[in-house]
């Protein structure tokens, strides 16, 4: 094997942030009230050996979040999982990872389309030229004919592979589960698991105490997606958005807080519809003068994303949504 845990180990030391990811200082994913700064980032966390998280930098609404991604290494290439927001995002991603290993990144996998998980994309695609992308057949539909397409097809990004159901790619003697468990954050979604290290990638079905983010969303069939996962046999949950604690216990904990802060949103919704009051979209909602969102409202993004989640619900409750 080319690549040398010892050594790569002492690489992202020297390379990588790789101090204070902090186990819990506040339910935040506000890199501020964690004391970070842009000089901070990109960083990443070794979860076992050779599979890391790595997060890099999203302004939202105002405030400075990370956006997560998962890389594995194997002596016959690297498999990533959801890129960043930018193409530099993207480039500095690729010098990074090839500081720890001199193997081809051969696939992406697309756990999530929205932009500031694919919006890197063509410079992946312009390091390494033979890379397959992989997504949903959702996914593959959804890139297709957004405004990121016409940039998409000119790079050859747009997904050529898509999983229905479950696919495993064995790269150096590491199995890598793709799975597509159903709708939940978007129409697409798909998660990673590591059998061997017992890591899984859920992407942007786990926001870690970042308010549920529903613009696209399924809330009922996103709970129980969730409930599905916290059954399966895993050390290391990585979400999308959110800071990767210090332990396996803290991420665990994490994702209970984000399935009970996506009920309580589906609770509230349907307690506020009952009452008569309305929430054609987020621009007209009047049910959120009502809402009771309880400690949620300290959630990063809250302000931009509670009206939002709230109109989708009410959409779900009608039967409009696709």
């Amino acid at each position: 094997m080319k690549f040398h845990l010892i050594l790569s180990v002492f690489i992202c030391a020297v390379t990588f942030p790789l101090l204070s990811w902090s186990a819990d200082p506040a339910r935040t994913a506000d890199i501020a009230v964690r004391d970070l700064t842009k000089s901070d980032f990109p960083r990443w966390k070794e979860l076992a050996p050779n599979v890391y998280a790595y997060a890099d930098l999203l302004t939202s609404a105002g405030t400075t979040l990370t956006t997560v991604s998962l890389i594995v290494v194997t002596s016959d290439g690297v498999v990533i999982v959801d890129g960043q927001n930018t193409v530099v995002q993207g480039e500095a991603m690729v010098r990074n990872i090839k500081k720890i290993t001199s193997q081809p990144i051969k696939y992406m996998v697309i756990a999530s389309d929205h932009g500031d998980h694919v919006n890197a994309n063509p410079a992946f695609k312009a390091a390494y030229p033979d890379i397959v992308f992989i997504s949903s057949p959702v996914s593959q539909k959804v890139l297709s004919r957004i405004d990121f397409r016409s940039e998409a097809s000119k790079s050859g990004t747009l997904p050529t592979e898509v999983v229905s159901d479950k696919r495993t790619l064995s790269l150096g003697g590491t199995d890598i589960q793709i799975l597509n468990l159903g709708r939940g954050h978007t129409g697409g979604d798909l998660i990673v698991y590591l059998p061997k290290s017992k890591v899984l990638f859920l992407g942007e079905l786990y926001l870690r105490y970042v308010f549920p983010a529903m613009v696209s969303a399924y809330p009922s069939e996103w709970v129980a997606l969730l409930k599905k996962v916290q059954t399966m046999d895993v050390s290391w949950f990585v979400p999308g958005h959110g800071f990767i604690g210090d332990s396996e216990e803290v991420m665990k904990v994490g994702l209970d807080d984000a399935l009970e802060a996506t009920e309580h949103v589906i609770s509230e919704a349907k307690r506020l519809y009952a009452k008569g009051l309305t929430c054609e979209v987020e621009t007209n909602c009047p049910a959120m003068k009502e809402a009771n969102w309880e400690s949620y409202s300290d959630w990063t993004l809250y302000s931009s994303q509670a009206p939002r989640a709230l109109a989708r619900v009410y959409k779900e409750i009608e039967g409009k949504l696709p």
